[in-house]
């Protein structure tokens, strides 16, 4: 099962860290507590310090700046001048944002809020998982045909008529040419990797076409989703 719902830990002891906790519940996990350990670092995707009413500790600002943390760190600060500045993967946001903005842009980079993206991320990570060459021109085709399929499921039943097309349209190419590029990731996965297949099917197969893996491949998303 892939946890689609990310989690976000806010370091604060005023009302702007609970504020946005209850801003982001839609769709983020999110905890507020004074206190924060090492461990938070591994167990959120996400954490925001809070620094608006107390300065951050030296060895906890030497350890969000070191990258040594895979989670997305965000920095809450009264600074006016600099609504939003990166330093060393660390984005420092002003307070003065606001509460509705500073969330928004907290969602825009944990990628969530938005089924797309959510579905474009969980249909990268399936096809890496099972060998596809991120360089190919299928490999970025099916994970756009994937996210048009479960924004829209009713066009699964028309790969030749719309999918293709609307995927061509947006490259630039003709439908054909994406039917063979899709067919050639898949085809050359599978004489890679079959077992991978088999694995993510569930049971042995011959090689799937595209109709049969993409189709596959967005209920599964698709069902990770709800």
């Amino acid at each position: 099962m892939i946890d689609f719902k990310s989690k976000i830990f806010i370091r604060s002891q005023n009302a702007i860290g609970t504020e946005i906790a209850s801003e982001l519940s839609g769709n983020i996990c999110a905890i507020t507590r004074r206190n924060i350990s090492s461990e938070i670092f591994e167990k959120n995707n996400a954490v925001l310090i809070d620094t608006t009413t107390d300065d951050m500790e030296e060895t906890l600002e030497s350890f969000i700046l070191s990258g040594k943390t895979s989670a997305k760190i965000f920095v809450l600060t009264s600074d006016d001048k600099s609504f939003i500045f990166d330093k060393n993967g660390v984005l420092f946001i002003s307070k003065s944002l606001g509460t509705e903005n500073i969330c928004e842009l907290i969602r825009y980079c944990l990628n969530v809020g938005n089924p797309c993206k959510q579905a474009e991320k969980a249909a990268s990570n399936v096809l890496l998982h099972m060998g596809f060459q991120a360089n190919l021109k299928g490999y970025r085709y099916i994970i756009e045909i994937i996210s048009v399929v479960i924004e829209n499921p009713e066009l699964i039943y028309s790969f030749i008529q719309k999918l293709y097309p609307i995927v061509a349209e947006k490259h630039g190419v003709t439908p054909i040419s994406v039917e063979r590029s899709v067919r050639h990731s898949i085809e050359l996965t599978y004489d890679r990797n079959y077992r991978k297949f088999e694995e993510f099917f569930g049971y042995p197969l011959q090689k799937p076409t595209n109709t049969e893996f993409i189709s596959f491949c967005a209920e599964k998303i698709r069902m990770e989703l709800l």
